[in-house]
């Protein structure tokens, strides 16, 4: 993996082209790689319970502990989860990412929680999680984004590799709509006046607060409120979902088919009042159905199959958008990547995309990669010409 500067993002690349004539066209690196062609009914039978995937149980819940269910990213399931397996010594340790400088994360084997950080929307570099594997002695528990799930559950099914499963105590996903390059959070930087070192993506509650930081100050921004038509035009650009990596509009394994536990926001009409976080639990395997009868200082609720889509909209529970991108198949230096999740093609819901979403995945996101962020602006008010006479026009109307 090597960080590309001009896309903002860690990539991974061939360094050295002699070692590829050894795959004799087997394509070993595209074998273990999440964005392209990955037989999900064979891997994790993700056909079943109408391409939600195997479901053992469906659960709610929030730590009974207020403080930490309200600075965690949602409901702190995933803090609650690992001290109970380090304290009752189930676990050696948590493989989570942990913050290095700047914006850059990696994974590390953890016993202090509190190194763990809430949600991060941009794109880190995973791949030292395979070096853990091989030289750490112990069981662990692995989190992670669904496509890092993936990726070490494609290596680890290599023979030569196999034995390194034993180490895996559990693969705890986070759900995931996307993630972003970094020239997105370079963006709304920008748009703010302020020159980013840090970003914390997720802080106060359920109704989520971003926050850049320097070495002397900091900005808090309402992502779900903003104050004016300013900081909502920003934070659109900064979380649009057709102005993500590509690779991310391509997922269809946005609830991670392949983990013991997937764990996300409950964005049910239930909890509609609730302004602190609670979590939706998925359990896939006995083994996650074991770890939540353990955790006695997390209230589960019971919860259905029929709230995942609810909780997540059909366009990340069901990948709605994935398989539509297969449609418009983008050209480029970009590979179309080829996957399947059900055995019935009639099954698969898809997304209608707008001429305007392919003008923000053509258009604006080279206008972010080049660092144009005004014009990239100025083109998505353009886009969103509606909402902005809408937004003055009720302006007016409450003045008058």
């Amino acid at each position: 993996m090597e960080f590309n500067d001009y896309r903002g993002k860690w990539e991974s690349q061939v360094k050295n082209s002699n070692i590829c004539k050894k795959c004799n066209g087997k394509s070993l690196c595209l074998s273990v790689c999440p964005s392209y062609s990955v037989d999900y009914v064979e891997l994790a039978r993700s056909n079943e319970n109408s391409l939600l995937g195997r479901i053992r149980c469906v659960c709610n819940g929030y730590s009974r502990n207020k403080d930490i269910r309200f600075s965690a990213s949602t409901g702190g399931f995933v803090h609650e989860l690992c001290k109970t397996l380090l304290d009752n010594k189930k676990i050696d340790g948590v493989i989570s990412i942990t913050h290095d400088h700047g914006l850059e994360y990696s994974p590390k084997i953890l016993t202090d929680i509190h190194l763990m950080p809430n949600s991060i929307y941009h794109n880190i570099n995973f791949q030292n999680t395979i070096t853990l594997l091989k030289k750490a002695e112990g069981k662990y528990l692995l989190i992670g984004l669904p496509c890092q799930i993936t990726s070490i559950e494609l290596f680890l099914r290599k023979r030569k590799y196999a034995h390194l499963k034993e180490k895996i105590y559990a693969k705890v996903s986070l759900i995931c709509g996307y993630s972003f390059d970094r020239k997105n959070a370079k963006a709304f930087a920008h748009y703010n006046n302020f020159d980013l070192e840090e970003i914390s993506y997720r802080e106060r509650g359920r109704y989520r607060k971003t926050r850049l930081k320097n070495k002397s100050s900091g900005l808090l921004f309402e992502v779900f409120n903003p104050k004016n038509f300013r900081e909502r035009i920003n934070n659109m650009i900064f979380f649009d979902q057709f102005l993500p990596q590509l690779g991310c509009l391509y997922c269809i394994d946005h609830i991670c088919y392949c983990a013991d536990i997937v764990v996300g926001d409950a964005w049910q009409k239930r909890y509609s009042d609730d302004d602190i976080g609670t979590n939706i639990i998925i359990c896939r395997t006995e083994k996650g159905e074991d770890l939540i009868s353990q955790m006695e200082s997390f209230k589960f609720e019971k919860g259905y199959q029929e709230e995942i889509i609810e909780a997540q909209s059909p366009a990340y529970a069901l990948g709605t958008i994935g398989e539509g991108m297969k449609r418009v198949k983008l050209k480029g230096h970009y590979f179309i990547p080829e996957r399947r999740r059900t055995d019935n093609l009639s099954d698969i819901q898809r997304y209608r995309f707008k001429f305007k979403d392919l003008i923000k995945i053509k258009i604006i996101k080279n206008l972010l990669r080049s660092e144009r962020f005004d014009a990239a602006r100025s083109l998505y008010l353009f886009l969103n010409l509606k909402m902005v006479v809408r937004y003055f026009l009720r302006k007016l109307i409450k003045r008058g």
